[in-house]
């Protein structure tokens, strides 16, 4: 699917609050969009069902299909991102080379992907299994002690991932980051984690 620049703003909205819905005007006040423009964004993600309705007649993300689509925007929003924290770029960077797991998905989450001066930078790693956390915690804690940015690592398993998300009502990590979080890698399996633990 062909994601033209305005479609491709109003799905960053979406993917930045996962569980989250919206009628077409507060898009379009989010975005500082004209309500018809963001109408025209919109159809295509209609049209796709990457954007549904809920119960309530609200627009939502369906973050059960088109991974590669959802991926390539959180890739945008990462970018932007990045150019404003050289040291969690680094840090990315420095991790994606120096880690040996083959499925994993990191991220920054919390008040750090809105604040331009974050108290804390909380970083994720997410690994395929609970017998490597305690590797990976000294691992990233490693990596962190060469930057002065206020690093806060943590090192979660699929299994924990699947857990938390099905407690939707509940306060845990994985509820906070579908609506405050930027992904560093493995945007793809992120949603496959969120589409097989929010059941």
């Amino acid at each position: 699917m062909y994601i033209r620049k305005s479609t491709a703003q109003v799905l960053q909205l979406f993917t930045s609050h996962i569980s989250e819905s919206f009628t077409l005007r507060e898009v379009a006040r989010r975005l500082n969009m004209h309500v018809s423009l963001t109408h025209r964004a919109l159809q295509p993600l209609k049209d796709a069902q990457i954007v549904e309705q809920d119960k309530h007649k609200n627009l939502i993300l369906n973050y059960k299909i088109h991974h590669e689509n959802l991926a390539f925007v959180e890739y945008l929003k990462r970018d932007h991102f990045l150019n404003k924290f050289k040291d969690i770029k680094l840090f990315a960077d420095e991790v994606s080379k120096k880690i040996k797991q083959d499925s994993f998905v990191l991220l920054v989450f919390g008040s750090s992907t809105e604040s331009r001066k974050p108290r804390d930078i909380d970083i994720l790693l997410i690994v395929d299994s609970a017998d490597k956390i305690a590797f990976h915690e000294k691992f990233l804690h490693n990596i962190t002690s060469n930057y002065d940015a206020p690093f806060e690592e943590r090192v979660i398993s699929f299994e924990s991932v699947y857990e938390m998300l099905s407690k939707r009502d509940e306060k845990n990590v994985m509820n906070e980051i579908l609506n405050k979080h930027v992904i560093l890698f493995g945007a793809e399996l992120f949603y496959r984690l969120i589409e097989r633990g929010r059941l």
